[in-house]
């Protein structure tokens, strides 16, 4: 038998590596699977969401080059001490006078903002263009609430050296398509005096305050006597927001996030529809996302967001539907105006899909009397799912 040439020996030789490279990669992979923190497929608490899984070891999934991703994603998800280093990166950004991550500034008071957004024209005037067409349908007059990000109207508590938001020119092109009316949600704010309770530190929402203060206005033009504020129950509870959520500044204080009840919540009813799945509920609260152990508390009112839900107040004070064209900021405003209302219709144009019949159906449907449409500027600026408004 002829023995193998040295070039021969030599091409052996690296297969043979290379095929114990592979076993000892898998090996390692075995070792770490054993001794690493298992916490795969969990919601984490600080970023907002799901770790990756480990990876299937299949000969398909090996074959297919997909285990190397899976690989890669599982250990970014759950290498030691990984926390602390993703802390100390956007503490360093932060010191050295830059976004503590791309999308995050930190102001003063451990105030967070969601950084700013370009302008998108086109999408700003499709989206304008869609809500007057559907305004126009409807024979109604509407309010509009439009809201700022909480940046472009803290300026003072932002640093020196950053850039420059442009909700204001969002407004601007809104406005010069969609004629309805709209309330002026920065002066609204600026006239309180006191700007900075009315959004989260950690949070691009409207704190209760701030919701409440929407709602003072709206009554104003929808001709409703707004309840007092010492008319309410209040609870108040620790709240980490998804700005907070993103930063990886893990040192910030908590939030505190208020709830405000009132005699006779308990008999209001809500019904939320996802496509044709339908949930029942009483009471405007979901209490299981107050638990100590929920990540987003802000998902409590009016049971998240939802394409459809439909809210029946069987004491109001007037028997009129109103419909409401919202993104999230409308859940913490709209319990508010449920009050006053026997019926309220909700649309959530992002989570439509799946929903029977049109927004402008269910409008003739239930026979609407009213109209409000409650956004922020993100929205305008950049949701696709508003241009099939119909």
């Amino acid at each position: 038998m002829n023995s193998l040439s040295k070039k021969e020996k030599k091409v052996r030789a690296s297969h043979l590596a290379l095929i114990i490279a592979f076993v000892g990669t898998i090996a390692v992979f075995f070792l770490l699977l054993c001794f690493l923190p298992k916490h795969e497929g969990e919601l984490s608490p600080n970023e907002r969401r799901l770790l990756a899984k480990a990876p299937t070891i299949t000969l398909e999934n090996i074959a297919s080059g997909n285990f190397g991703k899976e690989v890669d994603t599982w250990l970014e998800d759950h290498f030691p001490l990984r926390n602390f280093f993703v802390a100390s990166y956007a503490y360093m950004n932060h010191y050295f006078g830059k976004n503590a991550v791309e999308s995050v500034i930190m102001g003063d008071e451990d105030r967070l903002f969601n950084a700013p957004t370009q302008v998108d024209e086109s999408s700003i005037n499709k989206n304008a263009s869609k809500i007057e067409e559907f305004i126009g349908k409807s024979g109604l007059d509407a309010e509009l609430v439009i809201i700022p990000s909480a940046g472009s109207v803290m300026t003072d508590s932002l640093p020196k050296l950053r850039l420059e938001y442009h909700d204001k020119e969002m407004l601007s092109i809104f406005f010069d398509t969609c004629t309805a009316d709209g309330i002026d949600i920065e002066e609204l704010f600026t006239g309180t005096g006191d700007i900075g309770s009315m959004y989260y530190r950690t949070d691009h929402h409207l704190t209760m305050k701030g919701s409440y203060t929407v709602y003072r206005a709206l009554c104003e033009r929808l001709g409703l006597t707004p309840f007092a504020e010492d008319e309410f129950t209040k609870r108040s509870f620790d709240f980490y927001g998804t700005v907070y959520g993103t930063s990886g500044l893990m040192l910030t204080s908590p939030d505190t996030m208020e709830i405000w009840e009132k005699d006779g919540d308990s008999e209001i009813s809500v019904s939320v529809f996802d496509g044709t799945n339908e949930s029942n509920y009483m009471g405007m609260l979901d209490e299981s996302c107050l638990e100590e152990s929920y990540v987003d508390r802000y998902a409590c009112y009016l049971y998240s967001n939802h394409g459809l839900t439909v809210i029946e107040n069987p004491n109001a004070e007037q028997d009129r539907t109103l419909l409401v064209l919202k993104d999230s900021y409308g859940n913490a405003i709209v319990p508010f105006l449920a009050r006053h209302y026997s019926r309220i219709v909700m649309v959530d144009t992002r989570y439509y899909a799946g929903i029977k019949d049109t927004p402008s159906e269910l409008a003739e449907q239930y026979g609407i009397d009213e109209f409000v449409v409650i956004y922020g500027t993100d929205s305008i600026n950049s949701d696709i799912s508003i241009a099939w408004l119909r």
